[in-house]
């Protein structure tokens, strides 16, 4: 490979994960003003308060399950058309990348849970909190943000290479030898 073919796939890479990491704040922006309008509103309309518990559990559910699903739509439309340059669009290819899509979004999401659990436990374990007051800084009230940050890089890192490397995966010369790719077929 020369160095000039090299350097546009380095410049290529570069902007692709710019636009994934552009499109994943835009998707946070949709994921909180569907969630928030959806609690804030169905709390208004229905006069709930936080302390009405099953009520307010109700809208709070609707409201992350609605969100989840508005960001996720987001994530994929965007990622298809302006990260990855995707070129299926038969109704079928499309639906099935949807599915491996949502799908991978519902393993990063055990993930999230599964790795920010872990790393509060283990917080815990290695007793952090001996270095409270160090620098008149108290650590342990920051262990839930340390979790959720180095949580939030693992899952953005792994949905990129889900959406790369299962979802929105280029065809191959051997695959178009081959005929072997299901996915790109019109």
């Amino acid at each position: 490979m020369s160095n000039k073919t090299n350097n546009e796939n380095k410049s290529g890479l570069a902007r692709e994960i710019f636009r994934y990491l552009l499109f994943g704040v835009l998707t946070t922006v949709v994921s909180m003003v569907s969630n928030f309008g959806i609690l804030w509103g169905g709390k208004a309309l229905l006069g709930v308060t936080e302390d009405e518990g099953a009520a307010y559990f109700a809208i709070f559910t609707v409201a992350k399950a609605v969100s989840w699903l508005c960001a996720v739509l987001f994530s994929f439309f965007t990622n298809k058309k302006w990260v990855f340059n995707d070129d299926v669009h038969d109704r079928a290819g499309v639906a099935r990348q949807l599915v491996v899509f949502a799908g991978g979004r519902v393993v990063t999401l055990g993930l999230d849970y599964a790795l920010n659990w872990a790393m509060l436990w283990l917080m815990g374990v290695l007793a952090l909190n001996f270095l409270d007051g160090f620098l008149g800084i108290s650590l342990t009230a920051y262990n839930e943000l340390i979790a959720w940050f180095v949580t939030q890089v693992a899952v953005v890192v792994s949905n990129y290479f889900i959406s790369k490397l299962f979802v929105f995966r280029k065809k191959t010369q051997n695959d178009i030898k081959n005929g072997s790719d299901e996915q790109n077929k019109d």
